[in-house]
């Protein structure tokens, strides 16, 4: 519809847009994966999006290092990947917020310019 009327279609589109934003950032989500190591690469440890350790590999050769050597570069490793996954969790979700805001804003604007077009013509709004 036109002339002062909803466009339906653009609408539509807008929405199917925001849908398929959305969908990529859930699917990132699902598959995010960061994966990080203690500078002295003796720990590698992999978070999911959730902050969760999800996989940690230990470099070979490790008692001649010492038991507190060996803890540090995993708590290292670890808390690394965990931080650097909970910030790109925070920036996708984030995002997905923002790019709702800004849809619904441009619909609501849209609305009110195509309200007042139609007023401003004399034409009402039904």
């Amino acid at each position: 519809m036109s002339g002062g009327g909803l466009d339906v279609e653009a609408f539509l589109d807008r929405l199917r847009g925001i849908a398929a934003e959305w969908e990529s950032a859930h699917d990132q989500l699902e598959t995010l994966r960061v994966v990080s190591s203690s500078r002295d690469q003796l720990a590698t440890a992999t978070a999911d999006s959730g902050g969760a350790v999800v996989d940690l590999v230990l470099a070979p050769g490790l008692r001649r290092h010492g038991s507190k050597t060996v803890a540090a570069s995993i708590l290292e490793a670890t808390a690394d990947a965990v931080e650097r996954a909970n910030a790109r969790r925070a920036e996708l979700v984030s995002g997905s917020v923002a790019l709702a805001v800004v849809g619904r804003g441009r619909a609501v604007q849209d609305a009110a310019r195509r309200y007042l077009d139609a007023t401003r013509a004399g034409r009402g709004t039904g």
